[in-house]
């Protein structure tokens, strides 16, 4: 995923709904995280932010957003690249990367809201996370766009955390996040709204996305139909028993869906998504080896690894880590979402695998 595909996201992550507030009103930091949650009224908005990772390349977005859901965010790199737009117009979702002249669409109404919910929902998946998992206190107060913001130091009370430290700053009158630091394993985001201006007169064309007849334009909604099945159907679905993690040392499988995937890639793929003590943990795709797979085909920071004593890759990238073999005929991925778990443990883990029959 490349930096501006997270920066996207990010946007959506850090802004928090607006509602209220005392500015001489003395909260204390589990009541702000509080505020911020309980609120439930979206401002509309225009703003400005960067985002930087690990301190490489910053990415600079434009925002408007409608307070009837309608979003528009454009992102680019410093050099001017990697410039893209995406539009919620209230019906469909569509991406343009600029300098590929690539679109991607997406307008079916469950898979609408799966790919873009709304920044209070975010922002309370994060929230709700941090107010449990971590000491949260006060750092001062500080300003941030102009806007004065009180400064949340929220530290993991696990040093093994999904999520590690992070440092909020939170708008005195409307409990939205102008800021955010986090540390993400070795990773560092940082995003910072360097302009705000709430419920500005947006024109209706601002919502609308032409893209160019001869643009290459995929819609999402034709790539998968997706259903979520047992573990029998898995081994159906797949066409043969395969591999999977067993449910022990807290790992717990939490959805199995197959994938009957069209046009990039034709074939029937499995997802199961793993949590371990509750939290987002890996997810294994498994398919049928295609008959002509690519074994060249490698990725940035890729490194050779054995897995169940056969030859893969292992992959640590942009946030990315994955860990790839075939066998007996059959592809396996494994996407690694906690952080802290070393190669090493899972070449264990996969030595621990079972028949799924």
């Amino acid at each position: 995923m490349n930096k501006i595909k997270i920066a996207l996201l990010l946007a959506g992550v850090t802004i928090i709904a607006a509602g209220c507030a005392d500015e001489s009103s003395n909260y204390s930091p589990e009541q702000m995280i509080n505020h911020a949650i309980a609120e439930e009224e979206l401002p509309a908005y225009y703003a400005e932010s960067t985002s930087t990772i690990d301190g490489e390349e910053t990415v600079f977005m434009k925002e408007w957003r409608n307070d009837d859901g309608r979003i528009r965010v454009e992102a680019e790199n410093e050099a001017g690249e990697d410039r893209s737009i995406a539009v919620n117009d209230g019906t469909s979702v569509t991406t343009y990367q600029i300098d590929e002249n690539q679109a991607t669409v997406i307008d079916d109404e469950e898979l609408l809201e799966f790919n873009q919910p709304s920044p209070k929902e975010q922002a309370n998946m994060l929230l709700d996370v941090i107010k449990d998992s971590h000491e949260i206190s006060s750092d001062g107060e500080d300003e941030v766009a102009g806007r004065d913001t009180y400064h949340l130091v929220a530290e993991p009370n696990n040093e093994n955390s999904l999520f590690g430290k992070m440092e909020l700053w939170i708008d005195k009158k409307n409990w939205m996040v102008l800021k955010m630091i986090s540390w993400t394993g070795d990773q560092k985001t940082e995003l910072v709204y360097t302009k705000l201006e709430l419920d500005p007169d947006i024109p209706e064309d601002t919502f609308t996305l032409e893209i160019p007849d001869d643009a290459e334009v995929t819609n999402l909604d034709d790539l998968a139909d997706t259903e979520e099945i047992t573990m029998e159907d898995a081994v159906e679905g797949v066409g043969k028993p395969f591999y999977y993690f067993p449910e022990e040392e807290g790992m717990e499988i939490s959805t199995i869906e197959k994938f009957d995937m069209e046009g990039i890639a034709d074939r029937t793929e499995v997802n199961i998504e793993y949590t371990k003590d509750d939290m987002p943990y890996a997810t294994l795709a498994v398919f049928k080896s295609p008959e002509d797979l690519d074994e060249d085909l490698t990725m940035p920071n890729q490194e050779e690894v054995t897995v169940r004593g056969l030859e893969g890759t292992f992959t640590d990238t942009d946030g990315l880590r994955l860990l790839h073999w075939l066998e007996d005929g059959l592809t396996y991925s494994m996407i690694v979402i906690d952080p802290n778990v070393e190669l090493e443990e899972l070449q264990q883990l996969a030595e621990q695998m079972v028949l799924a029959e």
